[in-house]
Formats: C-alpha cells, sequence, structure tokens
C-alpha cells in the first residue's frame, strides 16, 4: 500500500494536485474526492481513484500514528490496523465518499484514527467481532 500511495501523490500532483504527508492538508483529499466525483468518471478510472486515494489515506494513518497495515480475509480488503484491535478500511471510506457523498468525510476518518475521539458534528461507529462479546461476557 505504502508505494501504490506514493504513486497517487505523483500522479495527482502531475494533475496539479499538492498532496504530501503533512496530517494538517489532509482535508484536501475530500476536496480532491468531491472534485473528482463531480467529473463523472468511468468505473475503471473510479476504481483506480478509490484504490489510490485509499492507499494514501491509510498510509497517511499509518505514518502519523502507531496503527500498521493488514489484510482483512473477512473482507478481502486492506485494512489500517490499531494496536487495540480496531480495524478501518480506507479505500472503502474513499469510495463512500466518491460515490455517496460529504457525509463519509475523509478528514473525520483520519483523524478519530489519529486521537481516538470523533470529530465534532460525526459519528464514529465501532464495529467489533461477533467473538468479541462473547469474551467480554465471560470476564
Amino acid at each position: 500500500m505504502h508505494s501504490l500511495a506514493e504513486r497517487f501523490v505523483e500522479h495527482t500532483r502531475e494533475d496539479g494536485y499538492s498532496f504530501d504527508w503533512d496530517p494538517a492538508l489532509i482535508h484536501h483529499l475530500d476536496n480532491y474526492c468531491t472534485e473528482f466525483a463531480t467529473s463523472k468518471p468511468s468505473s475503471e478510472v473510479t476504481h483506480s481513484v478509490i484504490m489510490g486515494a485509499g492507499a494514501y489515506l491509510g498510509e497517511m494513518i499509518v505514518r502519523n500514528s502507531d496503527w500498521t497495515w493488514g489484510y482483512c480475509t473477512i473482507e478481502s480488503a486492506a485494512a489500517v490496523e490499531s494496536p487495540e484491535g480496531l480495524r478501518g478500511y480506507p479505500h472503502n471510506k474513499v469510495a463512500k465518499r466518491i460515490n455517496n457523498g460529504t457525509e463519509h468525510d475523509l478528514e473525520a476518518f483520519f483523524k478519530y484514527a489519529i486521537t481516538g475521539e470523533a470529530p465534532h458534528r460525526t459519528t464514529a461507529r465501532i464495529i467489533k467481532p461477533s467473538w468479541w462479546q462473547r469474551l467480554r461476557s465471560r470476564a
């Protein structure tokens, strides 16, 4: 995912965007996805952007926290994982942002992963596997 994120930064720079690894500028990814969605791209181009932007979002989380990249076999998807076992799917979040709009705020997703606190006016939802409840009930 690291190299895919690097290629996303390089390719978008060729298109006039200036993504880098400064977390203060993560909001530019939301703006980019909004502009991209309004261009009515083909499904092939959309998939390519979702993969690149998702890798960038995940790599921003990994570079600015103690989260790591992993792979979820249940979801068949790359994921970022916290030391506490929380898992986020940056590609899915980017896809929702592009396909469903601004209610899927990428900056909020990033900030929640980094700080553990849901940003003002957002709702963070933690989905735990079924074994989690069974494990807690035995404690």
